[in-house]
């Protein structure tokens, strides 16, 4: 079970004061059975203990458990074989018995809440402490704390009992109590006892190893017979005179002597109640919840062994996992919590005042200091060097196609940008997203920046992650560069390589209402994302100003390349013809279809009957028309209207976000119907349902009353079952005249700048620059000046903008005195660490004792500066991070207040997460390092260093 080869340890090595306090200890213990280590006081033998345990080194020599080792994974083995018997117990008497038992059992990683509970229950139940499972350590006698230290050491079944002079605190008959409870567990197990009572050693133990001076000196067999010891707390009846009261179905048995003053006791019998009022202070209540107890006959020796029943059968061995780990997050989040919330001395606020305030200045140092370095740290990384930007007139995009057959230009791509020409886009990329209906919600978002690119000029280059053979439009590839940023500005552990990329998403235009996602990873090596042809169409239509040219199939309609589908608003504007020929940005396309909200249905039917035309084509020989109306007068009604269905369709392309219409063409809402036919013939219809037949005009008139009224409010059952869906179906609104064409004239359109007809003057580009990517930028600029001039065409802005102009424009407001303001702000921020130090040290130095007991108790020094870890984080989030968000929004309110503001303060949402996560970081690191500190000693030196 446990092998000791060659042990020894010194106390102050290489002074002058050294003790070899282990010296060349070699030992084989058996697998059970109660051994002790006895001798003198400062013999060694606590030492020896605490080595065997894992909470001491050692110098030099081996010490297995199981074959393992106590010096590779100490924690672990700790958790794992060994159960600890302590002195003084070392309880939380924050937390009850039951969570003091069960820590040994998460700390071998058991979470089964049903599993713990029996586990516990039985050990306590083993030890005779369930009736106090709820109470804390401190509201219990020396003798049942041990007891519940017992149950601890047992209930996760270790093979080894370490016990380090478990009745050094205890009276007589508690120190016979525990060690009984320690023979019977030595049946089935190794307990270790260190202990300097020579009578507890020879009555309890199977064998005794006598320590001096670090030396074993003896090893020979004990008797193990136990000890008698009476019980102070039990009454034995038969030793006490008795005497019977009997009285009217009151029958008292009274033991002992009689008081020399009467007892003040009352009893009533209400409705088969009987209820007890004691008057007198010295009657005690025996109700089962405290030690003492009644046993009939008189005390004998034989009982002592026959008292307690152990059985550890419900207490079976098991394999755990993660050992050493008490504490969760939320866990000690919550504890962290009670702690500040509890700790409300005057000295504490005043430091949380001070704290806030260093915040608040580190915050607007910060910021004016960014004014300086923002661009500085962001000029070569601001903009894509492969990237010019050319003043587009009529006509240049005919000569843009012939550059991009040029080999001599350098160019292999170009679009129509949709902003002025200023660098890269920014980028907004989300992970972790999840629909409902066409809304998404994000975990995540992370921000880069680049241009926008086809898909074409990412053939060249090799696939790092995804795929390319993409079923939908809406997946895009990204660089390498941008991917890089993602994962380093991420800051999560799941993120951490090109494919955990692969499905997040791109704000940057949406396809039927979803967003791009990211199909794969290139390697570029410059700051681009890649779309298909039909997602740079939607993008550039909808970022360029092209709100009247929209996909057809985006509204369910098809249309033939070379045609186009016109419709028109309420707004006066005049139809084109169907067949007349409309050129949009240089394309020229036929009208096939014009659709038209103007007119209501009577004007869009067009060519119908009268009702008079209608009968008289069907009035059969002799009849006269009045009659014959009359008698079928809602048959005109019924062919009049049988074309809503088409017009209603036909509105909604229109008007997609009318509730009423999407709920008749997408959901088949057959009420709506009604609402747009007359009333007279949804009555009438109403009539026929119940009678088979329309009726007549006569009985119309008759029963008009008797008739349902149409429900006009009937469409607002349907609010609450189905608005929701409806406020986030996508639909693309249409403005004024709108064009709808093919996917192949959207693509043409979206890549060109040229004449458009006044039908469709909204749909020219609000800029006219256009993007242009290249693969050599020497012999691009050398082209595009040549083709193109370098006139000035605004103040900052020649006709042609190279990477060099851009990177020009950025480094220009760069000031002198940033190290100034460096400086400055270092200082702030070592003087507040300086602070945060000694507020965490004289906080953790009153808390020694609760982290000796987690060491000791087998807690790994990972898990414990993980509490004290999110303490401190909690201090920073109620202090630091509240004056952080204090003065952050402060600034963010000058800048919206005052453009002048922008000049001096420089604080965008990147470089506020840096300044936010060094003064977390600081306040985190400045509460463990005094932690840290202290846990760089072994348990027991923890322990015994501060006479815990």
């Amino acid at each position: 079970m446990i092998s000791i080869k060659g042990l020894n340890k010194f106390f102050n090595k290489g002074k002058q004061n050294e003790i070899h306090v282990i010296n060349d200890v070699t030992l084989d213990l058996p697998e059970r059975g109660m051994t002790a280590i006895f001798g003198k006081s400062g013999c060694g033998k606590t030492t020896l203990l605490n080595v065997i345990g894992g909470l001491d080194g050692f110098a030099s020599g081996s010490l297995t458990i199981e074959g393992q080792s106590i010096t590779k994974n100490t924690d672990e083995i700790r958790n794992k074989y060994v159960g600890y018997v302590f002195q003084n117990y070392n309880l939380s008497s924050s937390e009850s018995c039951f969570d003091n038992v069960a820590a040994a059992l998460r700390l071998c990683g058991m979470r089964d809440e049903v599993e713990i509970e029996r586990r516990v229950m039985a050990a306590l139940r083993n030890v005779g402490m369930e009736k106090y499972a709820k109470r804390t350590p401190d509201t219990l006698s020396g003798g049942q704390q041990q007891r519940i230290a017992i149950a601890r050491a047992i209930v996760k079944n270790p093979p080894v009992i370490l016990a380090d002079e478990p009745t050094g605190n205890l009276d007589e008959a508690n120190t016979v109590m525990i060690m009984d409870l320690l023979r019977e567990i030595a049946k089935d197990h190794l307990v270790l006892l260190v202990t300097h009572e020579q009578s507890l050693v020879d009555a309890y133990c199977d064998r005794i190893i006598e320590l001096s001076d670090g030396r074993i000196i003896s090893s020979r067999e004990g008797r193990a017979e136990g000890l008698s010891m009476r019980n102070k707390q039990d009454i034995y009846l038969g030793e006490l005179e008795k005497r019977n009261l009997d009285n009217d179905g009151l029958r008292v048995q009274y033991y002992g002597e009689l008081p020399e003053t009467p007892l003040d006791i009352r009893i009533v019998n209400k409705d088969g109640r009987i209820y007890l009022e004691l008057g007198d202070d010295r009657v005690k209540i025996i109700d089962g919840t405290g030690e003492v107890r009644l046993v009939e006959g008189v005390y004998r020796e034989s009982e002592r062994s026959e008292e307690r029943s152990f059985d550890m059968t419900e207490l079976q061995s098991f394999d755990g996992q993660h050992y050493g780990r008490l504490f969760t997050p939320i866990s000690s989040l919550k504890s962290a919590y009670a702690q500040q919330k509890g700790n409300k001395r005057r000295g504490k606020k005043a430091l949380r005042a001070v704290l806030l305030l260093f915040a608040s200045v580190t915050v607007f140092m910060s910021a004016i200091f960014g004014s300086s370095i923002g661009l500085i740290l962001d000029a070569d990384d601001s903009y894509n060097h492969n990237t010019f930007y050319l003043y587009t007139e009529k006509g240049d995009s005919e000569k843009l196609e012939e550059a991009l057959a040029d080999p001599n230009s350098g160019i292999d791509h170009y679009l129509i940008y949709p902003y002025f020409p200023s660098g890269d886009r920014s980028l907004n990329f989300r992970l972790a997203s999840f629909e409902t209906f066409s809304q998404s919600s994000y975990l995540t978002s992370l921000e880069s920046h680049g241009v926008v690119l086809d898909e074409t000029v990412a053939e060249k280059h090799n696939l790092l992650a995804g795929s390319r053979d993409l079923p939908s439009n809406e997946y895009i590839l990204i660089s390498d560069m941008i991917a890089d940023d993602v994962i380093e500005n991420a800051g999560l552990g799941f993120v951490d390589q090109y494919s955990d990329l692969v499905g997040m998403t791109l704000s940057l235009v949406t396809i039927d209402g979803k967003p791009l996602r990211v199909g794969g990873v290139v390697d570029s090596g410059e700051h681009a994302v890649y779309l298909t042809e039909p997602a740079m169409a939607k993008y550039l239509m909808q970022s360029t100003g092209y709100a009247n040219v929209n996909l057809a199939s985006d509204f369910g309609l098809e249309v033939k390349p070379g045609e186009i589908i016109v419709t028109l608003s309420n707004n006066g504007t005049a139809a084109p013809s169907v067949g007349q020929t409309i050129t949009v940005q240089g394309h020229s396309l036929t009208v096939s279809r014009v659709i038209s909200s103007q007119p209501g249905y009577t004007a869009w039917i067009k060519g119908k009957l009268s009702r008079e035309e209608y009968f008289a084509a069907k009035l059969p020989e002799g009849q006269d028309l009045q009659e014959y109306i009359n008698q079928h007068y809602f048959e005109y009604d019924e062919y009049y209207y049988d074309q809503i269905d088409s017009f209603l369709k036909e509105q909604y392309i229109l008007n997609a976000h009318d509730f009423e219409l999407w709920l008749y063409c997408e959901k088949g809402i057959a009420e709506v119907r009604n609402l747009h036919i007359c009333a007279e013939l949804a009555k009438a219809e109403k009539y026929r349902a119940e009678h088979g037949r329309f009726p007549t005009k006569a009985e119309y008139d008759l029963v008009e009353e008797d008739i349902p009224d149409v429900d006009w409010e009937l469409i607002s059952k349907y609010d609450n079952v189905y608005y929701r869906e409806f406020e986030f179906s996508y639909k693309p609104y249409l403005y004024g005249t709108t064009a709808l064409v093919s996917q192949e004239d959207y693509v043409k359109i979206s890549k060109s700048y040229g004449e458009t007809d006044s039908y469709f003057e909204n749909a020219k580009a609000y800029y006219v620059y256009t993007q242009i990517h290249s693969t050599d930028p020497v012999k691009t600029a050398a082209y595009l000046t040549e083709k193109f001039g370098d006139d000035i065409i605004e103040e900052y802005y020649p006709r042609v903008i190279t990477p060099d102009h851009i990177l020009a424009m950025t480094i220009s407001y760069q000031q002198e005195n940033m190290i100034a303001y460096l400086i400055a702000l270092v200082v702030i921020l070592a003087v507040m660490s300086i602070c945060m130090y000694f507020i965490m040290r004289s906080s953790m130095m009153s808390r020694i004792r609760e982290i000796g007991i987690y060491r000791a108790i087998g807690v790994s020094k990972a898990n414990i500066l993980l509490r004290f870890g999110v303490e401190a984080s909690l201090l920073s989030a109620s202090t630091v991070v509240l004056g952080y968000l204090i003065s952050g929004t402060f600034i963010r309110l000058l800048e919206h207040i005052s453009p002048n503001a922008e000049t001096i303060f420089y604080y965008p949402t990147w470089y506020a997460l840096i300044v936010l996560a060094i003064l977390c970081g600081l306040t985190v690191l400045c509460g463990i390092l005094p932690v840290m500190n202290l846990l760089r000693k072994t348990p027991s030196e923890i322990l015994a260093k501060y006479d815990v």
